[in-house]
């Protein structure tokens, strides 16, 4: 399979980007299913900012429901090709994408909805703390940013811990769950198991190593990655796998 193979035309997604962030954050829109973009007068976790969403899928049977998989990476999407979401039709995007951060103690990691809980599903719950990453790195001087990331980090390393990785003696985790429920640091073992989160936690933590420089993430990382590089099997469900395989290079 050749790398570049011959003929090919690269669709221009530069363009695609540019008409993407147009329609969806668009709040005038007239029209049956319009606008995507929808408001909440007040956030769920910051009750002092206003929140906001974007349809899944147009035409959706639920009208209030915004996806942090969906949500964060139009934000984040937008940014890379240089539009400034946190200044944006008198909005700021950036910082209302926060309010997907569960901060409740039991929970205290970025899901998929703001008031949501995990042990249901690991793509899910891994995803929005990747998306937030991404999204941290290209707004860095957000202050309620870096206090999520390093609670956020602790609570992955912790659940790392709970899944029976140590360095006394070295003791790869145990990941091979469909979920983790966070409130009560147990794993979720019916239904089609993800061990593939392993990367996408192996991802979380090594990036906030490289944010904090604290030696204490990058350990938790190369815990998650040692499970993931004893699999005998290719575990790769969705796009988890890709994060661990990229941390490990």
């Amino acid at each position: 399979m050749p790398d570049f193979p011959q003929p090919y035309e690269m669709r221009d997604w530069k363009k695609v980007a540019f008409q993407y962030d147009s329609l969806v954050f668009d709040q005038n829109l007239e029209g049956e299913y319009l606008p995507l973009v929808f408001f909440r007068n007040q956030g769920i976790n910051y009750p002092e900012w206003q929140g906001f969403g974007l349809h899944t899928a147009v035409g959706t049977n639920s009208p209030a429901s915004g996806e942090a998989i969906n949500v964060i990476p139009a934000v984040v999407g937008a940014s890379l090709i240089g539009i400034d979401k946190s200044n944006q039709f008198d909005k700021n995007w950036v910082l209302m994408c926060a309010d997907f951060f569960n901060k409740r103690p039991e929970e205290n990691i970025y899901l998929n909805h703001p008031a949501s809980s995990s042990g249901n599903d690991w793509w899910y719950e891994t995803m929005p703390n990747v998306f937030f990453l991404q999204l941290k790195s290209l707004y860095p001087d957000l202050l309620v940013f870096d206090e999520q990331q390093e609670t956020m980090a602790d609570q992955w390393l912790l659940a790392v811990e709970k899944m029976g990785g140590s360095t006394m003696p070295w003791t790869k985790a145990e990941m091979n769950y469909r979920a983790w429920n966070m409130a009560n640091m147990e794993g979720l073992e019916q239904g089609v198991k993800e061990p593939e989160a392993a990367g996408a936690i192996a991802w979380i933590l090594y990036q906030s190593y490289l944010n904090t420089a604290k030696e204490k993430y990058r350990i938790g990382a190369e815990l998650a990655l040692d499970f993931l590089n004893d699999l005998e099997e290719n575990p790769s469900y969705e796009l988890q796998l890709p994060y661990g395989i990229y941390t490990a290079a």
